[in-house]
């Protein structure tokens, strides 16, 4: 998510974490990229597919990262922008493959929008927290809101609701156990895995938002088109 790179990781040091860890900021997200597609695609088949239990980590592998770039003092307003631009370019994408209607459940750049938005107190926060709800992870923007608190002060408190908050996405929409249990833990996983990401190359902050947008609307095509036929 986060187009920071110096703000992630050990710093300069890749060595200062331990030869053990040396996976960067961008190879961890389009790892979930991909974990975030296989969803996708398992949805497609069979909106119940097993696999679609353990894809339940893709939203805090994505909330854990924009909540520590938060954390780390990025430029809000630019995400606020980018978010929804491509928010508004992606929903009719996400309409077409998930079905529903064309404005409600708002796509999950809305929900790391409105977690941005909960950040910025006062009347932006109360933005925030409607907006969250109108979107496929209800409680999301709040989870992101909180881990990025978790990050800034150390506190186990906002830890313990980010994870509460995660499991409680698919806890909302009838998931068995151990697709929420996969939330929380997934959480707590990744809460100690982002800080430690090495800096490495990175590509121009748009690929991500363009490939999130442009795959839902391919994907839309293609099940308009009769090839998902269920």
């Amino acid at each position: 998510m986060g187009d920071r790179g110096q703000s992630t990781g050990s710093g300069g040091d890749p060595g200062a974490s331990g030869a053990l860890f040396a996976v960067s900021v961008e190879g961890y997200k389009w790892a979930a990229v991909g974990l975030m597609v296989v969803d996708h695609l398992a949805f497609m088949a069979d909106p119940h597919h097993p696999v679609r239990y353990l894809t339940r980590a893709v939203f805090p592998a994505f909330a854990l990262l924009l909540a520590w770039h938060l954390a780390q003092g990025v430029d809000k307003r630019k995400y606020l922008i980018r978010l929804a631009l491509f928010g508004v370019l992606a929903q009719g994408g996400y309409a077409l493959a998930f079905g529903g209607p064309l404005v409600w459940p708002l796509n999950v750049l809305w929900t790391f929008l409105s977690g941005v938005l909960l950040t910025l107190g006062g009347v932006w926060s109360l933005a925030g927290g409607g907006l969250s709800l109108l979107t496929e992870y209800p409680f999301g923007g709040f989870a992101v809101a909180l881990l990025a608190e978790a990050f800034r002060r150390g506190l186990w408190e906002f830890l313990v609701g980010g994870v509460f908050l995660n499991a409680m996405n698919p806890f909302l929409f009838g998931w068995p156990p151990v697709a929420v249990g996969v939330g929380a833990l997934a959480t707590l996983v990744f809460y100690g895995v982002v800080p430690r990401l090495q800096p490495g190359r990175r590509v121009p902050w748009w690929v991500f938002y363009a490939f999130y947008a442009g795959h839902l609307w391919l994907l839309g095509g293609v099940k308009w088109l009769g090839v998902f036929w269920r």
